[in-house]
């Protein structure tokens, strides 16, 4: 399988904000992008985000190499599961108008814990999501699952997860030796479904150092890395990154 790009896209959709995403797609269509969307910490009221995400949603839809997943957070295992299962009903409620398809196909559930006290609790999470979000009578494939925790984690949460995120931390952190060893004592299997998110890289170099680390040599699944400290506006090295992403995955 060939890597992703896993965009944190908590830019608003005001007009033409989303189009370095959208070009980036059409230009590398054999590079998949998978897109996680956070209207408002989360689906937000109601059956449907605003009129600005409904009109841009449905053009990312429209895309073969991009999936949508929704954002929820657990505040590490200790958000009341009622509430989270809300989270994950109100994406699986979205509706545009007639004719628009803006469905998700998949949650990235955010402050993810670690130790092995809260594995029943994702699992559960992950469960809910897939009876959820997937539907053979809609034709919909079996839901994405995603878990950030953002450091390495008792082993045992990859049982229930599709992708996890060892590693969201500055850029300069990724060769630190805690990473380091770590990397090594994770299973090629493992490596295989995880994914590195890195920010405040200082510049192209670390940006493709990164890529060809976490790819070439450790086999991750995913990535993505920005140069900006979070991830509510683009990088100035967005276009050079997905190039090389492309050529890397």
């Amino acid at each position: 399988m060939r890597a992703f790009i896993l965009v944190p896209l908590y830019i608003y959709p005001s007009p033409n904000a989303w189009t370095p995403l959208l070009s980036a797609a059409r230009q590398h269509p054999t590079l998949e992008f998978l897109v996680v969307v956070n209207p408002a910490n989360g689906p937000g009221s109601g059956s449907a985000p605003d009129s600005n995400y409904t009109e841009v949603l449905q053009e990312l839809r429209s895309l073969p190499n991009i999936k949508l997943v929704g954002y929820v957070y657990c505040n590490w295992g200790k958000r009341p599961e009622t509430e989270l299962k809300a989270d994950i009903r109100g994406y699986q409620a979205w509706a545009g108008p007639e004719g628009c398809d803006i469905h998700i196909e998949g949650i990235f559930i955010d402050e993810a814990p670690a130790g092995p006290e809260h594995i029943q609790y994702m699992a559960n999470a992950a469960q809910y999501v897939r009876k959820t979000l997937s539907s053979p009578s809609t034709k919909r494939t079996a839901a994405i699952v995603i878990y950030n925790p953002g450091i390495f984690v008792d082993q045992a949460y990859y049982d229930s997860a599709d992708f996890i995120i060892p590693f969201e931390n500055e850029a300069a952190q990724w060769t630190c030796e805690y990473v380091q060893e770590n990397l090594a004592l994770l299973p090629a299997r493992l490596r295989a479904r995880s994914i590195a998110v890195a920010h405040t890289s200082n510049g192209l170099d670390q940006h493709t150092h990164i890529v060809e680390d976490a790819v070439g040599k450790h086999g991750f699944a995913g990535h993505f890395v920005t140069g900006v400290p979070g991830y509510t506006e683009w990088c100035c090295h967005w276009d050079e990154y997905v190039q090389h992403a492309a050529r890397v995955s």
